[in-house]
Order: structure tokens, then sequence, then C-alpha cells
């Protein structure tokens, strides 16, 4: 892991979510959310490794004005610098201050032109979130933030199970060297208690260098989808 937190430098991934979501027997909405992604190795302090993250753009499927909504409130979160074990797991957001003092500003000015009970909760949901480095860090841990781009279970070695909690799944990771070829595979555990109909991933890396994830996860009334792509 050591090798590919460091092959991250200076490198573009797309992150993708695409949401299916069944209204009815005869209707089912689409919507995907896309992001291109810088990525900047800042070097080791002590054990741990620092990174910096510039989304250098977003693209909504929707224009309807949830999701312009949605597009502005992103903007936020489009410069972040990390520090992560050797793990690859998130340990502080070190620009805090500066997410902070920036929602002060993007609050003022989006409350300008939006109004109502909804977007009232977003703000709540928002400025709790900033005020708690942990439920900061799990959010930008989850798989529609960068739960894909630092996924623990390239640490582990071949033929070996291990079981990781990640956006409330228990999942179980198993990795696959094949020559160049690092491959690991991703289920959840107890599949029945999980309350999913399927929940399923994979993740590729080549020479140390991470270039394909993808999860997916399907319940009854919704299928998602998350995906990671090396673009360059």
């Amino acid at each position: 892991m050591m090798d590919i937190l460091q092959n991250l430098n200076q490198k573009t991934y797309r992150l993708e979510t695409i949401v299916y979501e069944q209204r009815n027997p005869f209707y089912t909405i689409q919507k995907s959310f896309t992001r291109n992604v810088e990525v900047y190795y800042l070097g080791k302090v002590k054990e741990n490794y620092q990174f910096q993250i510039i989304v250098v753009d977003f693209i909504f499927s929707e224009e309807d004005a949830q999701s312009m909504l949605l597009k502005k409130l992103s903007y936020l979160f489009d410069e972040l610098e990390l520090t992560l074990n050797n793990e690859g797991k998130i340990l502080s957001v070190d620009n805090i201050l500066f997410l902070q003092m920036r929602w002060i500003a993007i609050q003022a000015d989006l409350s300008k032109l939006h109004q109502g009970a909804a977007v009232d909760g977003y703000f709540r949901e928002i400025s709790s979130v900033l005020e708690n480095e942990k439920r900061l860090i799990n959010f930008l841990s989850g798989y529609s933030m960068l739960g894909l781009l630092f996924h623990q279970s390239l640490t582990i070695k071949e033929g070996k199970n291990i079981s990781l909690y990640h956006d409330g799944y228990t999942e179980v990771a198993t990795l696959v060297q094949k020559g160049e070829k690092t491959i690991v595979t991703i289920t959840v555990a107890n599949e029945e208690d999980s309350k999913t109909n399927y929940f399923g991933g994979i993740l590729k890396c080549r020479n140390n260098r991470y270039e394909e994830g993808f999860i997916e996860i399907k319940k009854h009334h919704y299928h998602i989808k998350y995906s990671l792509l090396w673009i360059g």
C-alpha cells in the first residue's frame, strides 16, 4: 500500500456515482454525479502520508434546481488536505479551518437564492459535519466521496481475507496477485443481515499503480454504482 499511496501522486481519477431509483413498478429514474480529481502526494510526516485532493470538474446528470444546489454545495469540498496512515485510512483533515471559513461564505451566498425546509436541512447537516472532524472523516471516507480512492483493502496480503466496516457495511476483501496485476474482490459479510440484494466490488492495480475500482449495491428500491478510473 505504501507504494500504491505514493504512486497516486500527480494522477487524475474520474469518480462517478450512478443511482437507479425505482419509484414504482413501471418507473425508474437514473441520476449520476461525476468528479475528476487530481491527487498530489505531499510527503510523509512520521509514518503518515499527506495528500492534497483537488476536484477539477463536477458533472451532474440533472439540471434541476436541487441538482444545481448540490453542485454548488459540492464546491465546498473541491480542495482537501488529508493525512492518511500506511493502510490508507484518513486520520485528519488538515485544512478543516479553511473549509469551515469557506462554508460560512458559501452558505451566506446560497441563502440569498435558495430557501425552504430542504435547503435549511442541507445547511444544518453540512455545518454539523464540519464542526466534528470525526464525522467529516467518515463522510469523506464514504464511497460517494473518496472511499474508492483510499480503500484499505489494498493493504492486505495475497490470499488473505480481511473484514472492513465501510459505509455501514461489513465488507470482506480478498487480494490476488497475477504477475504485474493486483486484483481485490470485495463482498459483504452476512449478506442476509446486510439488507442488500447484492453487494460486490473489485479494485485493480498494475505495478502498484491504482487503475480502476468498482462497487455495486442493490437493494429493494434502488441500485447504486460507484466507480473509479485512472484517466491521466
